[in-house]
């Protein structure tokens, strides 16, 4: 007798090909493992989401629907600042069916339109997270900030047109065969905080299904085995599983030949997979079992293909050189074996603690939760409506107290019920199946593994029990030895659930979506800053955000003028200040608030126009004069409260009662800070003064007082020069006028009536103005008074030799008028409350009047260059030449000068000498600097006797002669001082 080999293996030497895929029997869930598997969904389903920046990751195979991330490998910026961020990303292998939804940053984004192949999108005008403005320029509109183009993974597919507009994408970067989205992003830094984070929602690869196969038996339909143009999407297992181990590019390549020419076996599990069912009472039915699968392609081949069987409890067997599939569900036993085939005894067992449970947990992804990982049990939380002996503490009671707890993972599953579902199957399974270990003769070599087979043996008394195959080795001498688990049927009824309560969403506010301020008031006022300087301040108070992780307010402003806002704060309080901003120009404001991931809300704005005094200064209090020495006088008045005040206006009328402001000459401005007083010459007369704030406001009333002095003490007046209007000369800008009955000197107008548009009678307003109507003159119809003007006066002054000769202007103003400002057509139509005061308007400080005067030694000709003069002024010269100077600030103000004089005046002066020793004859005194006409002479003589005198001669404007005598006429020497006192300071230059 020779020996025989050893008992061989179905599984695992007979037939190699499947040793090269499998260990043994690939099988959902037989047999139990003894440490549950779980643990690692919740980090591979995070790790799907992910944005991966890699030149070697595997490329995932997306079967179903799922959300994910990819793989970037393009990554390039363009345009001004780098402004454009172009991004190609790979989500899977292709050709897939559709992509759903795409998602930045966790929002997801409203397209123009539909999601398909090849075809280019920008964000809707109703997105507020990707179609906004520019937040740094306040003239931007609102455009989309994406550009996609979805490519789905045709082995034709051509390049990406969004892209390949940058050099270092050709028309070879086509990326065939490979499911990918590019993205055109421009830069806006309320919508990105960096490099977004892109994620799709991706229906799958397109698949076999040969139930819709009509060239095989059991199908119907258009798909063809090879021809791939004809599969579409499903999220069956079977066939996903069928389509990951025929692939050849990314699963494992096997031919069509180990498969059933029909794929009878495939088409029977998938029809046990797409069995509808209802989860629970009113529901919608669903699929018994999908699949919803992102299959790692860097991971080992019998790991996937784990994956899809436990997803649908399937069973995968390598039987007589083909792969077959088994769904475990209801089912009949094919044989019964009975004590006549049973060889030997039979060994029962039940299952031992480590794969007995009285509660299971699966682990799926839930697509209500952003498909990341989530947990089910059987039996549930709230158990009270299932049978009693079905009840985790009853179970448990029955466990000895022993919490028997399993745990499992099941990537594919995306449903509840599903999930539910299998955990139920196992909990049943664990608890009241046996296994059961027996040698059989040959009839047992029908069977295959997954099979159903019925046990008739007395000895544990069973009777046609169904049990399941487990495991199966063929021995030489044909027997075969077999492991069963007990099957039911019942395991297998879908049993109706309760449905899933709906969990209110969430009251954390959306972190990429930020409340704006609640409202953002605005006011002005006048502050005392940086040593008594007044400026006006803009506050700024923000209304709070109901958002309650605001972590900051950005508050941003500008002159309505410009085009771009200033950060003027952030912080997380709501009063903010801009410093020292301008009087009646208009402020736009505008806040934002920002949370702790540097996302922005939307802009709550405001516009204020700047008021900073509305009301005009009070009048100036306590205005008086104080002579200073012969020659100067001091005025004094009282500091005006308002904080705006720009300057005191100081005028002069040459009258001693019934001055008017309107026809007063400006003599001195007086800066606020200054002081309130001021040192001028001496003069009779009129002053007015008035506060003038910043804005222009006068107040209401000019405070008057006369100065009555009768004669100013060290002058001498020689002359006084009077002008007749017509007889000077007049500039392009000065025009003499009668309008008003008197000779006036005024500033002309820009435009004459001649260069009017259009025709003669078609002007209006007023038709010395050059019209006033923007067609008639379109550039100067609202301001059209010459700048500066002069007028040269006719009268002159020239003197025997070189003097100090001071001069005291005298100008009559008939008035000062604005044609532009009445009432009825100017500040009352267009501005009356806003109207800088008084009421009556400010023409005469908006209108300048100097006399001017130019000196010369040598000729009235060579007198050209004119000064300004001040009040009485002095200067040096034998020639003079006078001009008056008319100017406004505004091109709408004139002054009509009715009247010009000059009166010359010189200093009185006085020479004297002491201690002068005349000799016995005539003595001759020449004076230091002669005087403008022979002054008096005073002598007073020392250690005269009884009959001596002197006798004064040749007396003159430089000096004189004087002898002193004795009684009997006869010449003697004397002492004498002298004093001559006269007027006017000769110079020799």
């Amino acid at each position: 007798m020779c020996d025989f080999i050893d008992d061989i293996p179905i599984v695992g030497d007979i037939i190699d090909a499947i040793v090269d895929i499998v260990e043994d029997l690939i099988s959902w869930i037989i047999p139990i493992p003894d440490i549950p598997d779980f643990g690692e969904l919740d980090n591979t389903a995070k790790g799907v989401l992910l944005n991966k920046r890699s030149s070697n990751s595997a490329i995932p195979i997306i079967y179903g629907t799922r959300k994910v991330g990819g793989n970037a490998v393009f990554l390039e910026t363009s345009g001004t600042d780098n402004e454009y961020l172009y991004l190609a990303l790979i989500l899977g292998e292709g050709e897939i069916e559709d992509i759903t939804s795409i998602f930045i940053n966790d929002n997801i984004v409203t397209w123009s339109g539909d999601l398909t192949d090849n075809t280019e999108r920008t964000v809707a005008s109703n997105d507020a997270n990707f179609f906004k403005a520019d937040p740094n320029d306040s003239d931007s509109s609102a455009e989309s900030l994406i550009t996609v183009r979805p490519h789905y993974g045709a082995d034709d597919q051509t390049a990406c047109a969004l892209i390949s507009s940058l050099s270092s994408w050709t028309s070879n970067h086509r990326l065939r065969g490979l499911a990918y989205i590019s993205l055109k992003f421009k830069w806006n830094t309320d919508a990105f905080g960096g490099i977004p984070q892109v994620h799709a929602l991706v229906k799958g690869k397109k698949i076999y299904n040969p139930n819709l196969d009509g060239s095989i038996t059991g199908g119907s339909g258009s798909h063809r085995a090879d021809t791939t143009s004809t599969w579409a999407y499903s999220d069956n297992p079977v066939y996903q599983l069928l389509d990951y181990l025929r692939n050849t590019r990314f699963g494992m390549g096997i031919a069509n030949s180990y498969f059933d020419t029909n794929f009878a076996d495939w088409q029977t599990a998938g029809d046990v997979c797409d069995a509808n069912i209802t989860p629970f009472s009113g529901a919608d039915q669903i699929d018994l079992m999908d699949s919803h699968a992102v299959v790692d392609t860097s991971k080992k081949a019998i790991q996937n293909v784990k994956h899809f069987l436990t997803g649908c409890r399937g069973l995968l067997n390598y039987t007589s050189g083909l792969y077959k599939i088994l769904v475990e569900t209801t089912g009949s036993a094919s044989i019964t074996l009975t004590e006549d085939n049973i060889i030997g005894g039979v060994s029962v067992s039940s299952k031992n603690k480590n794969s007995r449970y009285n509660r299971v947990l699966v682990a799926f992804i839930n697509p209500d939760k952003n498909y990341q990982s989530d947990e089910v049990q059987y039996p549930p939380v709230d158990d009270s409506n299932e049978a009693s002996a079905d009840q985790h503490a009853n179970m448990k009671t029955a466990d000895g107290g022993i919490l028997l707890e399993g745990r499992f993972d099941f990537p594919t599953i995306t449903n509840v019920y599903q999930a539910r579902e299998m955990a139920e199957i196992i909990l049943r399974r664990s608890r009241s199946s046996l296994d059961v270990t027996l040698k059989a003769d040959g009839t047992a070599m029908d069977l295959s593994i997954g099979d159903i087979v019925n046990i008739t043996h007395a000895t544990p008394s069973f009777s046609a029990k169904p049990f399941r195959v487990q495991n199966m080795t063929i021995h030489t001498d044909m027997t075969v030895s077999l492991t069963l688990t007990e099957h039911q049927d019942s395991y297998y009824t879908f049993g109706t659930q309760q449905a899933v309560p709906t969990i209110p969403d969430t009251t954390l506010p959306n972190p990429f979506s930020v409340s704006a301020p609640a409202s953002v008031t605005l006011s002005d006022e006048l502050i005392i800053y940086n040593e008594g300087t007044a400026i006006t301040r803009l506050n700024i108070v923000v209304g709070a955000s109901p958002d309650k992780f605001v972590q900051y307010y950005q508050v941003e402003a500008k002159l309505s003028t410009e085009s771009t806002f200033k950060i003027i704060g952030k912080g997380n309080q709501t009063n903010y200040e801009m410093l020292n901003v301008i009087d009646d120009k208009t402020y736009n404001v505008r806040v934002k608030s920002i949370n702790a991931l540097g996302v922005s809300s939307t802009y709550t704005s405001a516009s204020r126009k700047i008021v900073g005094a509305t009301e005009p200064p009070e009048d100036v209090k306590n205005f008086s004069v104080n002579m200073q020495g012969s020659n100067q006088m001091q005025l004094n008045w009282d500091s005006v409260a308002d904080l705006d005040i720009s300057y005191y206006e100081i005028r002069y009328q040459n009258v001693q009662s019934g001055s008017q402001w309107n026809k007063s000459v400006n003599w001195l401005q007086v800066p606020r800070t200054s002081g309130t007083t001021i040192t001028t010459n001496a003069r009779t007369g009129a002053f007015l003064i008035k506060a003038v704030d910043k804005l222009g406001n006068e107040s209401n009333n000019e405070t008057i007082i006369f100065s009555n002095i009768s004669s100013l003490q060290a002058f001498n007046n020689i002359s006084t020069l009077t002008e007749d209007l017509t007889l000077g000369t007049i500039d392009a800008d000065v025009a003499l006028s009668d309008s008003s009955g008197t000779n006036s000197i005024i500033l002309d107008t820009i435009t004459d009536f001649d260069d009017t548009v259009g025709n003669f009678d078609s002007v209006s307003g007023n038709f010395d103005l050059g019209g006033t109507d923007s067609t008639s003159n379109p550039n100067n119809n609202t301001a059209n008074i010459d700048n500066e003007g002069f007028y040269t006066l006719n009268q002159s002054l020239s003197l025997d030799a070189i003097y100090d000769v001071s001069f005291t202007k005298n100008i009559t103003v008939d008035q000062i008028e604005d044609p532009y400002d009445l009432f009825d057509d100017g500040r009352g139509a267009s501005l009356f409350d806003d109207a800088p005061a008084p009421f009556d308007g400010n023409d005469p400080t908006n209108a300048t009047i100097n006399l001017q005067v130019a000196t010369s030694n040598s000729s009235l000709g060579a007198a050209t260059e004119f000064f300004n003069m001040n009040t009485t002024t002095t200067y040096k010269g034998r020639y003079f030449k006078f001009r008056l100077r008319l100017a406004n600030a505004n091109n709408k103000t004139r002054a009509f000068v009715s009247g010009i004089s000059v009166t010359v005046n010189m200093e009185k002066r006085i020479e004297s000498e002491n201690d002068v020793v005349s000799g016995t004859s005539t003595k001759v005194i020449t004076f230091g600097k002669p005087f403008y006409a022979t002054p008096a002479i005073g002598i007073s003589a020392e250690n005269m006797a009884s009959g001596d005198f002197y006798t004064i001669s040749s007396k003159s404007k430089t000096g004189f002669s004087i002898a002193f005598t004795n009684s009997s006429s006869s010449g003697i020497s004397r002492t004498f001082d002298y004093v001559a006192q006269g007027f006017g300071l000769q110079s020799t230059s």
